[in-house]
């Protein structure tokens, strides 16, 4: 009997051992996810320059504002004005007081309002670092890159596009986003520049469900990020990268686009004499534009325009900065050639103002990496945001970033 009990009791204190390892383990594995959670990365936004900036809380909880000359001041709103080479803070409670602020000087500001901070006419979450370089005032957003993102994927898609497109954006921009860390005082800029960001007004459920649904998932080639490029359409075939920069991305090579469903395919633009010569006022008034180079899908690469002092080699891409055009994939159409070369006027109308010549074009963006539009088309068809982005991407996998959060 005493035998009997002395097995009981050993089973019970083993199962009382094996208890206490089992909660032991669950609690360190509950509290490594929590810790690995934590880990999100950060990321900085670059949401406005200039020589004037105005930061302000959205309702009755004031925001906080933290640097050297001040501890955790509670306040409602603020401007910074920079004005004959002095930059000057003011408060909204007592705008009669100049605070003179010096070079190089940093303010972070934060609230706990869920609405966020207003700057200019947009809310933005996380906190707000105003930074002041020499002459200019920087307003630089840092939060974690899953809020950041789900605002992305609402300012560079409309929200009521099908989830598997939104998820796509998500994770490309996301890899995007990621690759461009560790630049300076600010990571990423808010607008085309890089990947264009509004705050909260574009953050929406459909937008936040993308983001979470494939939280942590970046696309990478050869073990590491890939310049994750893409734009609205392309115009029936994507662009390689080396016909756009210099770089040659094996994974940004040109594949069949599915963007015919686009409203604003096909564009046209009118342009006077006047208006090329405000351009490229060098070579004086224009006669004439060649197209000297073109890429496989029939981009404009070079081209070289002819005025009456002059002529001048250009890239397509820059042309299409200075003319402010969709893309390149464009033609043009000369109206009128006659030129008094002595007094410099149409002889057909004499008037500088007319139309001169016709641009017209397809798609819209530098053509390279995945197509938002051709994005939208494949995920009504049925495939899925991993599909559709290794068809964009050519021999790339998806797969958490580095572990580090999920």
């Amino acid at each position: 009997k005493s035998c009997f009990l002395n097995k009981v009791e050993y089973k019970v204190i083993k199962l009382g051992y094996k208890f206490i390892t089992i909660f032991f383990l669950v609690s360190f594995l509950f509290q490594n996810s929590e810790s690995i959670a934590a880990k999100e990365p950060l990321i900085r936004v670059l949401i406005a320059r200039g020589q004037k900036l105005r930061v302000r809380s959205d309702g009755k909880i004031p925001m906080t504002i933290t640097s050297r000359f001040f501890s955790n001041k509670k306040i409602k709103g603020l401007t910074i004005n920079r004005k004959n080479n002095r930059t000057n803070l003011v408060f909204d409670i007592n705008r009669d007081k100049l605070y003179d602020i010096k070079k190089t000087k940093k303010f972070t500001i934060r609230t706990s309002d869920r609405r966020g901070l207003w700057l200019g006419g947009k809310r933005y979450s996380g906190t707000i670092n105003i930074v002041l370089i020499n002459d200019e005032i920087f307003a630089v957003n840092i939060l974690g890159i899953e809020q950041y993102l789900s605002s992305v994927v609402g300012s560079e898609m409309p929200p009521k596009w099908h989830l598997e497109a939104l998820k796509a954006q998500a994770i490309a921009s996301r890899t995007y986003a990621l690759k461009k860390k560790g630049n300076g005082i600010y990571d990423i800029d808010s607008t085309q520049k890089d990947q264009v960001y509004n705050g909260l007004e574009s953050r929406t459920f459909k937008t936040r469900r993308a983001v979470r649904s494939t939280r942590s998932l970046v696309i990478v080639h050869n073990e590491k990020l890939i310049n994750a490029l893409f734009h609205s359409s392309s115009g029936g075939m994507t662009e390689n990268s080396q016909d756009v920069w210099s770089n040659n991305y094996p994974y940004l090579s040109s594949v069949k686009d599915f963007d015919h469903n686009n409203p604003k395919l096909k564009w046209s633009k009118n342009f006077t004499r006047t208006q090329f010569q405000k351009e490229f006022p060098d070579i004086g008034l224009i006669e004439n534009i060649k197209i000297s180079g073109l890429s496989d899908t029939g981009r404009i690469k070079t081209l070289k325009i002819y005025g009456v002092n002059g002529s001048k080699d250009l890239s397509g891409k820059d042309f299409r900065r200075k003319m402010k055009l969709n893309s390149t994939l464009f033609r043009f159409k000369i109206y009128r050639k006659e030129i008094d070369l002595d007094d410099k006027l149409v002889k057909s109308s004499g008037d500088l103002s007319t139309p001169f010549m016709k641009i017209s074009g397809m798609g819209s963006g530098h053509g390279v990496g995945m197509s938002q539009w051709g994005a939208k088309f494949l995920a009504q068809k049925g495939y899925n945001s991993k599909e559709i982005l290794k068809h964009y991407y050519k021999g790339v996998y998806i797969k958490p970033f580095k572990n580090i959060y999920r």
